[in-house]
Formats: structure tokens, sequence, C-alpha cells
């Protein structure tokens, strides 16, 4: 028997493969492979002025990781070279920490790049794209 991560590629030759990825490993909890989408000095941006990156956005990202299950669906996705921009949707939904249902939805906004070794990673990674995600009542 092998875990997730053995059956899931580190990170995706095609830049449209990345956020199936994402979702997989998120809903599965695998912090491990979620950390190898992305690029070491990736920036994480919480909200406008709020900007991690290195140890700061791994630690934040443990640390405040809710998972609620996602879905995501690419909206749109641009790509010259090396460099991909990818407009998605996302919906978490789940029980919240006191028991009461949540929905937090939103529109992010990723900027992708392809390394020497081919794999798209994630460099930017902006959740609340242009707008404001939150929660929602379900």
């Amino acid at each position: 028997m092998s875990n997730a991560s053995e059956e899931t590629p580190a990170a995706p030759t095609d830049p449209a493969a990345l956020l199936p990825l994402f979702e997989r490993a998120f809903n599965n909890r695998d912090l491990d492979q979620l950390e190898r989408l992305y690029e070491p000095d990736a920036l994480l941006i919480l909200a406008p002025g709020t900007v991690l990156t290195g140890d700061e956005r791994r630690s934040r990202s443990r640390e405040e990781q809710h998972f609620l299950p996602i879905k995501v669906a690419v909206r749109h996705q641009y790509v010259t070279g090396d460099i991909a921009l990818v407009i998605n949707d996302y919906v978490h939904e789940g029980t919240g920490p006191d028991g009461t249902p949540l929905r937090i939805e939103g529109t992010a906004v990723d900027v992708l790049r392809r390394g020497a070794d081919g794999a798209w990673r994630c460099v930017i990674s902006n959740p609340a794209g242009l707008g404001t995600a939150g929660p929602t009542a379900p």
C-alpha cells in the first residue's frame, strides 16, 4: 500500500494540473505535498498589504489551515513561456470549530512558474484575489 504522495507527482508538468493536485493534497491534509506545489520563496497574500514568504509563509500555512474540504475550479488560465496566471473559484464547506456549518468561497489569483525541472509551482498565491473572501451562511 502506498501513500498519496507516492501516487501523486510532486509538481505538475502542465500548469492546468496544479490546482487539482492542490485540491487533492489539501483535502487529504498532505502538508508535505502542498508545500511541494510552491517555490521555496513563494508569496502568500493574506490581505492587501499582508504578504508572507519563506518560513513565515510555511509556518502560517500549517498553523492556520482550517482544513474545511475545498473544491477548486479554474476560471481562466493564461500562459506565456514559463509563467502562468491562474484565476480560480474555490469553495470550502464543512463544519466550523464550534460545530456550526461554515462556507468560505472566493476567487483566487495565482501566479505559477515552470522550473528548470519542467515542473510548475506557485510563486504567488492570492486566495482573496481582488475581492474579499470570507465565511458566508450556508
